[in-house]
């Protein structure tokens, strides 16, 4: 099955509702649904976020598993797929609006994550999201069923600890938040390393795979990780030369503009908080010794 066919193959509905403000356009969709994205690999939704499932003859590989609810709507709708259990599931990063609920999974899956996400989950004592069994530093394969999995460290971006999963013979790639489909980052970027999220998305650039698949909002494709890269380094930039013209944050937020990105989703709301949150940073960085 190509990935282009994504939308029309099996989608397996929960309770009709909005999803959030960035879907109000698609108030009339499912809370929870379930899409196929290729052989054996499907995409799930609950709300606004999203992961990626695998299946395989040998169990399943699940990534985030976003919350309690979301969870236990999972592994229910999961039984419409394959008889095997859960074997697998991989927290893209420590944020809990992407892992809580990974209880739901505990009796019969190994917790993978990067070796940075474990004392973060660890210290935030959630019962709900059992720590990682399983860490690595730099790349971790995982294979099972016939179906080879990647989680790749790229560096430091919307957090210190989120990985990529890439599952090469389809050429996808999951990316949690860190490479949003031409859509600015999130508000002021609070846990964000601005400077070395642009060497994260090149490392990206690097790896082989046509589709992009984020954390929230539309799939999109490899050129989407330049063109957010492009954005960071345009922000960052017209950020820089603010402070170094001496200006305060609120003339920072009052001057920068990137008309070139004004169509991008949450522009209007999010990109001044984008710029304050650069500012911010930048300038603490500047006051460190």
């Amino acid at each position: 099955m190509s990935i282009s066919k994504w939308f029309g193959l099996l989608t397996v509905v929960g309770c009709l509702l909005g999803y959030g403000q960035m879907a109000s356009a698609q108030q009339s969709r499912p809370d929870d649904e379930i899409t196929n994205l290729a052989e054996h690999v499907y995409l799930f939704r609950h709300h606004f976020h999203q992961s990626i499932v695998i299946t395989t003859p040998q169990g399943v590989i699940v990534t985030d598993p976003i919350s309690s609810d979301a969870a236990r709507w999972l592994k229910s709708a999961l039984t419409t797929l394959t008889d095997q259990p859960v074997r697998y599931v991989v927290y893209s990063h420590h944020h809990d609006d992407h892992i809580t609920g990974g209880a739901v999974f505990a009796d019969t899956a190994l917790f993978v994550s990067h070796v940075a996400a474990r004392p973060k989950i660890l210290a935030a004592a959630d019962p709900n999201t059992p720590a990682p069994t399983l860490t690595f530093t730099d790349r971790m394969a995982i294979d099972l069923g016939g179906q080879h999995v990647e989680l790749i460290y790229t560096g430091r971006n919307h957090s210190d600890n989120s990985l990529v999963v890439l599952l090469p013979q389809h050429k996808l790639l999951f990316a949690v938040d860190f490479i949003p489909v031409e859509t600015v980052a999130y508000r002021t970027m609070s846990s964000d390393y601005p400077d070395d999220w642009i060497d994260s998305l090149k490392r990206v650039e690097q790896l082989d795979f046509e589709t992009l698949v984020p954390g929230h909002g539309k799939i999109g494709r490899k050129e989407h990780v330049q063109m957010f890269r492009g954005y960071l380094e345009a922000l960052t930039t017209a950020v820089q030369e603010a402070l170094k013209k001496g200006l305060s944050l609120e003339e920072t937020k009052q001057t920068v503009r990137l008309p070139k990105y004004e169509q991008w989703q949450r522009y209007a709301d999010w990109f001044p908080e984008n710029v304050e949150g650069v500012y911010r940073y930048f300038s603490q960085r500047a006051a460190r010794p």
